[in-house]
């Protein structure tokens, strides 16, 4: 089963559902392969600037790329100003103008962001990526299409997988028309919204399931994912109020004397497994796109 997805100026794209994904035999398996490829991406010291990752900083790290792959200089529209990457993050709904102009500096800061003039209107600035951040996107990327790999490996996501960065600029260029579609999955999934906006709020958590944090006779303590705040770029403290926000909305639990010890619910799994099918779900759809683009280009070079 395939779902067709109309995409704005390119029509319906059959591409792999979060259903068909949720319901293969191998799904633990990807998602193990999923927690691990993301917490290398989003790990202090890899992800771009310095900062740890939130659904706020990795949209616009993927925004900033894809503006920049389908900018053409005779086309204002498509110009990758500040302005045009704050309209197109605000779409998404997890960054502030604020935070998107601190991100920005930061980024110009530590090498991952160059300001260009515009040729044809001196007085504008551009956003370009330098290879620092072209490479860590093409990490994220191959992250998002090695759960997927696993669970279909014929004929696999090769071009993904192996980062090339020609077929990198054709999926980014190509994903500017899926955004509707990600916004509608990402919202889709309400319960988990604060675990997206909060700074590695998601990766503890997932890091806490690969721990065997899901099974209700584990003997994982709260100091045990405390330190996992260096990992990720973030305060001990602000790990313990991600495991009390968790705990509020029935997705933790504890037990034992003096409740020392915490695990998942099956309510938390089933919500993470919802949002990580519908996430390899679009990266299904953009990757479908993107070799749809390429096939469209060879045939106008032809």
């Amino acid at each position: 089963m395939t779902a067709g997805t109309l995409v704005r100026g390119v029509g319906a794209i059959d591409h792999l559902t979060a259903e068909q994904i949720l319901a293969h035999p191998d799904f633990p398996a990807a998602r193990r392969v999923f927690v691990s490829e993301h917490a290398r991406v989003y790990e202090a010291g890899v992800f771009p600037a310095q900062f740890g990752a939130d659904a706020g900083r990795v949209t616009t790290l993927a925004i900033i790329v894809c503006l920049h792959a389908g900018y053409e200089p005779s086309d204002r529209a498509t110009w990758p100003t500040l302005s045009h990457l704050k309209e197109t993050v605000a779409r998404f709904g997890f960054a502030s103008p604020r935070l998107i102009d601190s991100f920005v500096a930061r980024l110009v800061q530590t090498g991952y962001l160059e300001l260009q003039q515009q040729p044809e209107d001196n007085r504008v600035r551009l956003l370009f990526p330098t290879e620092s951040l072209l490479a860590w996107d093409r990490e994220w990327m191959a992250a998002h299409y090695a759960p997927l790999e696993t669970l279909y490996p014929e004929p696999g996501f090769e071009p993904a997988r192996r980062r090339d960065a020609a077929f990198q600029a054709v999926h980014a260029r190509s994903a500017i028309a899926a955004f509707d579609a990600i916004i509608a999955m990402m919202w889709s999934n309400l319960e988990i919204i604060f675990f997206l906006s909060s700074t590695s709020a998601l990766i503890i958590l997932l890091s806490l399931f690969d721990m065997g944090g899901s099974d209700p006779e584990s003997r994982i303590r709260e100091a045990d994912l405390v330190q996992l705040a260096p990992r990720f770029a973030v305060s001990r403290s602000h790990v313990r109020n991600i495991l009390a926000i968790a705990q509020e909305r029935k997705f933790l639990v504890r037990s034992g004397p003096r409740n020392a010890f915490i695990h998942l619910t099956p309510h938390w799994v089933s919500a993470f497994d919802r949002f990580i099918a519908g996430s390899l779900a679009q990266s299904d759809l953009t990757y479908r796109l993107a070799l749809r683009r390429m096939a469209v280009e060879a045939g106008s070079a032809v």
